[in-house]
């Protein structure tokens, strides 16, 4: 089953995000953003005004969220579970509330990018398309949205994009990827690496001992490593850049001298002997990956940073349908907190028969934890 938190972690991590439209329309909003109309800045007292509320509009949301229920594809990935709710045409109030804090944040991102006079690249479209996939954990399954649907996110993600460019300065082009990799070249170099691992370490020690006397490390490793995948083939490892192996792994592997056994490894899986037979300098099309991935990381804090600040100063509100914006818990980002569903009959304390109905509003109502969609 999806977790429906962690899905949209990653969305926002990735800087992928969805905007309802139609927010000049006057149906009823799902959720509302207003910005304040000066900078305000920690430990400020003076009273904040905000401006007119930028509205998400609650047919066009209802339309997304049925968009997410009925991809097939996205159903099977969850197990079968996890998007429709308990009602016929319903959908899990997990899901409405997690999407709804998605585009909530959007906001807080399509002002920034208005704010600063932004502009979509080629190089930020490319981008938001290729995360894509990633933002739902499979291509097929972004493939199986409505074109109207695939089309909304990309634009939306693109934006995403250029705002995290902008304010760490840092772009995906490919010139920013030629320029990033040339000042880290020595960081993308590949190690050739063999290893023979053990469960201990006097056993570990056993083995360098037999290595030291001359016995061939291939045969050895044939022998005595439990790593059965590379034990077969000797104990190689193959041609891997930094970053790949365990932390412990990684920097033994990167600082030994080559053809020098290594000392007895610690890991979360045994005790190594390490073997460099090579060492292979990057190229920028082995390393443009790498180089990408790293850019990513790189951006990514500048991004956070931002999304907190704006969140904090903005005023949100949002239909109680769909629940209410309030910290999850200890130093988390406000999100939308789905409304909890009523008591069953057999959980009442009251004197009240059971036969009579429960206080509270019914299904697909705003006080309801089961939203129902495009109602």
């Amino acid at each position: 089953m999806i977790s429906f938190r962690r899905f949209l972690a990653a969305a926002l991590g990735a800087g992928l995000v969805v905007a309802g439209a139609g927010c000049g329309s006057a149906s009823p909003s799902a959720a509302s953003v207003q910005f304040a109309t000066k900078a305000v800045t920690t430990g400020d007292t003076t009273p904040v005004s905000y401006g007119d509320a930028l509205k998400i509009d609650r047919s066009e949301f209802d339309k997304e969220l049925k968009a997410l229920v009925d991809n097939k594809q996205l159903q099977l990935q969850s197990g079968g579970n996890g998007l429709s709710g308990a009602g016929k045409k319903t959908v899990d109030p997990r899901l409405a509330a997690g999407w709804l804090t998605a585009v909530i944040y959007d906001k807080l991102i399509t002002h920034e990018f208005d704010r600063r006079h932004l502009k979509v690249t080629a190089d930020d479209t490319d981008a938001a398309k290729s995360q894509l996939a990633t933002q739902f954990g499979k291509a097929e399954v972004a493939d199986a949205f409505p074109t109207w649907f695939q089309k909304r996110l990309v634009d939306r993600n693109a934006r995403a994009v250029a705002v995290r460019g902008a304010l760490s300065g840092l772009d995906f082009s490919e010139a920013s990827l030629h320029k990033y990799f040339d000042a880290h070249k020595d960081e993308f170099g590949q190690n050739c690496v063999s290893h023979i691992l053990v469960k201990t370490k006097p056993e570990a020690d056993a083995v360098l001992a037999r290595l030291k006397a001359g016995e061939d490390f291939a045969a050895v490793a044939k022998a005595v490593s439990i790593d059965t995948g590379s034990g077969t083939k000797g104990g190689d490892l193959g041609c891997n850049p930094k970053g790949v192996f365990v932390p412990e792994f990684d920097t033994a592997a990167s600082e030994l001298p080559i053809g020098q056994l290594s000392d007895p490894v610690q890991t979360q899986y045994g005790f190594h002997i390490i073997l460099v037979k090579e060492r292979k300098p990057a190229t920028f099309d082995s390393a443009r990956e790498q180089a990408k991935a790293a850019l990513n990381a790189e951006s990514q804090g500048a991004f956070r940073q931002f999304l907190q600040e704006a969140v904090t100063t903005a005023k949100v509100t949002v239909d109680r349908r769909y629940g209410t914006f309030e910290p999850p818990g200890t130093n988390q980002p406000p999100e939308v907190i789905p409304p909890k569903a009523p008591k069953p009959n057999t959980e009442r304390t009251d004197n009240v028969p059971t036969t009579q109905p429960l206080p509270g509003e019914p299904p697909g109502s705003p006080d309801s934890p089961v939203q129902k969609i495009g109602g």
